[in-house]
């Protein structure tokens, strides 16, 4: 219909990190507990799909629309979104069975980033930019004016909804929500377009209608998830404590090597820090991998060469206690790197002697089958 496919980005970049708090607000306890111990990675992620999956992803830029005017499951360019929060949840439930609180964050932050698109009624719609009588996209003056006024809209809070039920089918509830969406375009259009207004009383009702849509569609469909997978969350660290892995060491002879490392929290979560690393007298700082997603991991490009002191790496995060690793590294190479974990003292010891036993079981053995009786 020589229309070009919808766009991307939907509401602000301050709105979706204000959509997932207070969506972690509805929830139950104790998963209510244990997202607000982690909102400030629910920030993070729930921007991944406009800026990370955007980029490496073909994939992703159906999963922000829904054409409803012409809508085919079939079709991906008339939009996949509620293909895409069916097959998130579903990944964020067996993430929590599975205890991959990592994968947990980065499913809950896609399910919010698409619900607020299924509120935003110009991602629901064929017709996604229509013009002003001067000629500006509607789209992104809808989203600009949204924006400017977001302090002025009440949120909704627990008190208001009550108790968050899970939703028995994704797919009809993210058309649902989608459908309620498109039905605002028309007083929209109206206002900005006929009227030449940029914003009303009414225009403020539907945007405040819309985000809080999203806050309640969020929380309901993270409960779900929560739900389908019939778990607890983990108990949250009694001590805010940094780890770090090193994932290699590659170095080789004439140009500079890199390290991997990346750090966690005490639930292995990798979490954001100040990463260095000490040898020789030199100090060296780690840079954000390039990796999707990239929180928590780090690359170190040091000189080549020969290494005899230790490698000491550090991870400092305000709020919580560092984490120091210490690695002797003589000449490692790109052919040949080390990987090393950081494993705790008490693991080793059980390690240890289950080594111990099993050692002492299989001499155990050999003396019976030579004939010797096993005394006990």
């Amino acid at each position: 219909m020589g229309i070009a496919p919808s766009p991307v980005v939907a509401w602000s970049i301050d709105t979706h990190p204000i959509i997932a708090k207070a969506a972690t607000d509805l929830l139950p306890n104790p998963w209510r507990q244990f997202f607000t111990y982690y909102e400030w990675l629910l920030k993070e992620t729930v921007a991944y799909p406009d800026t990370y999956y955007r980029e490496s992803d073909p994939n992703e830029p159906p999963r922000h629309f829904i054409d409803l005017e012409i809508w085919n499951p079939s079709d991906p360019s008339t939009g996949t979104l509620p293909q895409a929060v069916e097959e998130f949840t579903a990944e964020m439930g067996s993430a929590i069975r599975a205890k991959d609180w990592n994968s947990v964050f980065l499913d809950a932050g896609r399910l919010c980033h698409y619900m607020a698109d299924a509120t935003q009624p110009y991602h629901t719609t064929l017709f996604y930019d229509p013009q002003t009588k001067n000629g500006v996209g509607v789209h992104h003056l809808f989203e600009s004016a949204a924006a400017a006024h977001l302090p002025e809209f009440r949120i909704v809070s627990q008190a208001d909804v009550g108790v968050i039920e899970p939703v028995s089918n994704v797919t009809a509830f993210v058309l649902e929500t989608a459908i309620q969406s498109h039905s605002f375009l028309s007083p929209i259009n109206s206002t900005l377009i006929d009227e030449g207004l940029q914003w009303t009383p009414e225009l403020a009702n539907i945007v405040e209608n819309r985000i809080n849509a999203a806050v309640v569609a969020t929380a309901r469909v993270w409960y779900t998830a929560i739900t389908r997978s019939g778990s607890l969350p983990p108990e949250l660290p009694k001590v805010d404590a940094l780890s770090i892995v090193v994932e290699s060491v590659a170095l080789n002879s004439t140009d500079y090597g890199i390290i991997r490392v990346h750090v966690t929290d005490l639930l292995g979560v990798k979490t954001p820090a100040d990463v260095s690393l000490s040898v020789d007298g030199s100090t060296f700082r780690g840079q954000v991998a390039n990796v999707v997603p990239p929180v928590g991991e780090y690359v170190i490009a040091v000189p080549s060469g020969t290494y005899n002191a230790n490698f000491v790496f550090t991870a400092q995060k305000e709020e919580y206690r560092p984490a120091v690793v210490t690695l002797p590294v003589g000449t490692p190479t790109t052919s040949n790197p080390i990987a090393v974990v950081n494993v705790p003292f008490s693991t080793v010891v059980a390690l240890a002697v289950m080594v111990t036993a099993l050692v002492a079981l299989i001499w155990c053995r050999r003396r019976s089958s030579h004939g010797v009786p096993d005394h006990g």
